[in-house]
């Protein structure tokens, strides 16, 4: 199969692709007290990682009762309260709240979610998540299938310990 030739100017060089934006960003959490201040380091983080999408994926009733215990408000207020953050906020960033729990209305385990979102977004991934939700997710059997296909982003240090098995995996997350 023969080449096509193509010309170009003296001293021209291709575009680095790593300058493209790519990657998603998955905020996980219940976002049950999320801040303008929280919201603030996740665009900024978005930003200088150069991601392409920032999915925020707000948590049911049921997963954060089987994950923590204790009561949350009904799924609907977080979200509704999480679109009028974002609307305030009016960034030029590309993000989308991820719908899915509201789907199904039950417990979603770790694995189902992040496959979900593993599928529908394009990689590198990276999972921007409170130090307890760490130390949670760090706990479950599927931790080290899961961290070798992402990079944890640990928002705060105010984590009473730290996990073992994260503490294993330091090289694949840092905090911010």
């Amino acid at each position: 199969m023969a080449r096509d030739n193509i010309r170009v100017p003296f001293g021209y060089e291709p575009p680095d692709p790593r300058n493209k934006e790519r990657g998603s960003l998955w905020v996980y959490d219940s976002f049950e007290e999320f801040t303008e201040r929280d919201l603030e380091k996740v665009w900024e983080l978005a930003d200088r990682r150069n991601l392409a999408k920032t999915v925020f994926y707000p948590l049911h009733e049921e997963t954060l009762r089987r994950m923590v215990k204790g009561a949350f408000t009904p799924h609907y207020r977080r979200v509704d309260a999480l679109q009028a953050l974002l609307d305030a906020a009016g960034t030029d960033l590309d993000y989308v709240i991820e719908r899915f729990e509201n789907k199904r209305k039950k417990y979603t385990p770790v694995d189902t979610a992040f496959r979900f979102l593993e599928d529908k977004y394009d990689g590198p991934f990276f999972v921007y998540v409170t130090g307890d939700t760490a130390n949670l997710l760090a706990s479950y059997d599927s931790f080290e299938a899961w961290i070798r296909k992402l990079r944890l982003l640990i928002s705060g240090k105010e984590v009473g310990g730290i996990q073992p098995r994260l503490l294993q995996y330091e090289h694949r997350w840092e905090w911010v």
